[in-house]
């Protein structure tokens, strides 16, 4: 606000206008101040004013296993709800537009709640009867995109130590299969129909999550690119932490 005064203190002029002064106003000059024909008189309005604030917590998701619900399958325990944050702040505002800030408190209103899923540890023993006839005992069937090899086809040169070899320190060979250890661990029988018996013996750069690289000799090599259910022969490991509960979708 500016003012064109005649001969007063600043306060008297403010009271002439009928300007009301809050506790945190300020005047420039002070109210005291003699004025002249070109003073210039400010008034800062000043407020205080607490706000409130809310900040929306996204939920997480928790995975339980469960032995009552089949391997390989999952189901919702419960549905995740969101969290709420908020704040209280202390605001200053000169006419109007604020100009500083205060954080006095913060507090969780609502915690966030995770969506909470059982995935399957339930095992049991399962039968399959072959093309051929045979009944094999699985406890685990997994969809796997398999590929072959041979000795001289395995990338290793002829000259290296540990041409012909497996990862495992077995000669290269038929029933040998290589396969991403943290999916189907050192020494796991399986059954692959086309294929035939085999025990992971060997393992790969390229092979990984649900890839299966069979193993052949170099002189009766088949090439295989598709994708085949692999069965894990019974009976599973005793020790649980070799299985991997929660399979990669690849």
């Amino acid at each position: 606000m500016v003012w064109v005064t005649q001969p007063a203190t600043v306060g008297a002029v403010l009271a002439m206008a009928r300007v009301g002064l809050g506790p945190l106003d300020a005047v420039t000059p002070d109210l005291e101040t003699w004025t002249t024909p070109d003073l210039r008189i400010t008034v800062t309005q000043r407020a205080r004013e607490v706000e409130i604030s809310e900040e929306v917590i996204p939920f997480g998701t928790v995975w339980e296993g469960d032995e009552a619900v089949p391997i390989d399958s999952w189901s919702l325990v419960s549905q995740g709800t969101p969290g709420l944050q908020r704040y209280r702040h202390y605001l200053v505002k000169e006419n109007g537009v604020e100009v500083a800030r205060t954080l006095r408190e913060a507090w969780m209103a609502r915690p966030p709640m995770p969506t909470r899923y059982a995935y399957g540890k339930g095992i049991t023993r399962q039968v399959l009867v072959t093309d051929t006839g045979e009944t094999i005992a699985y406890w685990r069937r997994i969809s796997m995109r398999a590929t072959s090899y041979s000795a001289a086809r395995a990338g290793t040169p002829r000259d290296a130590p540990w041409y012909g070899y497996t990862f495992s320190g077995e000669p290269m060979r038929n029933g040998v299969v290589a396969a991403d250890l943290s999916i189907l661990p050192l020494r796991t029988r399986v059954y692959v129909p086309g294929y035939g018996h085999g025990e992971v013996l060997d393992k790969g750069g390229g092979v990984v999550g649900r890839h299966i690289d069979l193993g052949y000799t170099d002189e009766d090599w088949v090439s295989w690119y598709s994708m085949v259910d692999v069965y894990l022969l019974w009976p599973p490991p005793s020790d649980p932490s070799l299985i991997t509960w929660i399979l990669p979708e690849r």
